[in-house]
C-alpha cells in the first residue's frame, strides 16, 4: 500500500528515502549509556558494562580518558561496586596498566590513560561479587579474561589504537559523503530540468531505479556510523564497514548512468540491457551477502569478535537490514523488467 502512493508520486518518495537517510543518526548508539561509547554493550554475567573514549579513537601518545558504564540487565545504573581495571598489550605480550579493587559509588566512571604505541590492547572490567581488600592484588594472567583466583565478572573489550583513524575517518567522509552526493544531486537536477523541458513525466520504472540509489546510499551511511563504533575494537572490522560502505554508495554512483539513460534506450539497446544486468546483480549480490552475514552475526560469534558472543541487535542494524531488503526486493523487480524489455526486443528483431 506504501509502496503503490510512492511510486504514484516521485517526490514522496524522495521525502521518504530521506527520513531514512536521517534515522541512522538518530538511532546509532541511543541505546549507549556513553556519547562517546565504542561498544554496544556487553552482557557478562549480571551486569551491562559500555566502554567509551574521550577523544572517541584513541591515539598513540595522546592523553585518553577510558570511560566505564556498568548497568544491570534492565539497563539500570549500579551503585556501591566494586571494580578492577587492567590493560593489556597485543605487542608486548603483557599487563601494562593495572588499578586495584576501588568501591564505586555508581557504575559510571573513567580512567585516564596513555597508550603508547599503535596496536590492539585488551582492556579488562573486573566485577566483584564479594568484598575485596585493595591487598587483594589480582596477577597478570595469559589468559587476560580468565577469571580463576578472582570471585569476579570479567569484561573484555579489544581495541584498536592508531594515529590514523581520525584521519581516516574525515577524507572518507569528504570523498564518500561530499562527492557523491554533489555528483548524484547535480545530475539529478539536471535530469529533472531535462525531463519539464520536454514536458516528460516520470515513469514508474525510473522512479524505481531512483529508489534503488537512495536505498544505497542510506545503507553506505549507516555502515560509515556503524564504522566510528567498531573501527577501534578491531582494525578488520573498521575495514570490513568501510568496504561495505564504499561498496554500497560506489553501486548507488554506478547506477547514475542508467537512470541518466534516454528511457529509448530501453527498448533497442541490447548492450544496455547487459550493462545493467552487471550492475544490478554487483549491488544484488553484495546486499544478499551484507544480509547473511548480519544474520550470522546476531545469532552466533562473529570470526575475530573479541567477545565470546553473538552481535547485540541494534536500532542501526534492524534499520541497515529493511533497506537491504527491500533495495534486494526492488532490484529483483527491475531485473524483471528489464529482462521481459529484452524478450519485447528480441523478438522484434526476429
Amino acid at each position: 500500500m506504501l509502496i503503490c502512493i510512492l511510486l504514484k508520486n516521485p517526490p514522496k518518495i524522495i521525502i521518504f528515502i530521506f527520513v531514512l537517510l536521517i534515522l541512522p543518526s538518530i538511532f546509532t548508539n541511543s541505546y549507549a549509556h556513553l556519547e562517546q561509547s565504542t561498544s554496544g554493550g556487553v552482557m557478562q554475567g549480571d551486569y551491562f558494562s559500555y566502554i567509551g573514549f574521550d577523544p572517541r579513537n584513541p591515539a598513540p601518545d595522546e592523553r585518553t580518558k577510558i570511560l566505564f558504564s556498568i548497568q544491570d540487565e534492565n539497563g539500570n545504573d549500579m551503585y556501591d561496586i566494586e571494580t578492577m581495571v587492567e590493560i593489556y598489550s597485543d605487542s608486548m605480550g603483557k599487563r601494562i596498566f593495572y588499578e586495584p579493587w576501588i568501591t564505586r559509588n555508581i557504575g559510571d566512571f573513567e580512567i585516564p590513560f596513555v597508550f603508547e604505541k599503535s596496536g590492539t590492547y585488551q582492556i579488562i572490567l573486573s566485577i566483584s561479587d564479594v568484598k575485596n581488600l585493595k591487598e587483594h592484588v589480582i596477577s597478570p594472567r595469559s589468559m587476560p579474561s580468565s577469571s580463576s583466583d578472582c570471585d569476579c565478572t570479567r569484561i573484555l573489550f579489544n581495541i584498536s589504537v592508531s594515529e590514523n583513524w581520525n584521519d581516516i575517518w574525515n577524507s572518507l567522509m569528504i570523498v564518500i559523503l561530499i562527492l557523491p552526493f554533489s555528483v548524484f544531486g547535480y545530475a539529478l537536477w539536471n535530469n529533472y530540468k531535462n525531463k519539464r523541458n520536454s514536458n516528460q513525466k516520470f515513469t514508474k520504472y525510473e522512479t524505481l531505479r531512483y529508489v534503488i540509489m537512495f536505498l544505497a546510499f542510506a545503507g553506505g551511511l549507516i555502515h560509515l556510523s556503524i564504522y566510528v563504533d567498531h573501527a577501534p575494537l578491531r582494525i578488520e572490522y573498521g575495514m570490513f564497514l568501510l568496504l561495505a560502505a564504499i561498496s554500497q554508495i560506489g553501486f548507488g554512483v554506478l547506477l547514475l548512468s542508467t537512470v541518466l539513460s534516454a528511457p529509448s534506450m530501453l527498448k533497442k539497446d541490447m548492450n544496455f540491457h547487459k550493462r545493467n544486468l552487471v550492475i544490478y546483480l554487483f549491488g544484488l549480490i553484495g546486499s544478499v551477502v551484507l544480509v547473511g552475514l548480519y544474520i550470522y552475526a546476531v545469532s552466533y560469534p562473529p570470526p575475530l569478535s573479541p567477545e565470546n558472543h553473538p552481535e547485540h541487535i541494534d536500532m542501526a542494524g534492524i534499520i541497515a537490514k529493511i533497506l537491504e531488503l527491500s533495495l534486494i526486493g526492488v532490484i529483483i523487480y527491475v531485473m524483471n523488467w528489464e529482462n521481459k524489455q529484452k524478450r519485447i526486443i528480441k523478438n522484434n528483431n526476429n
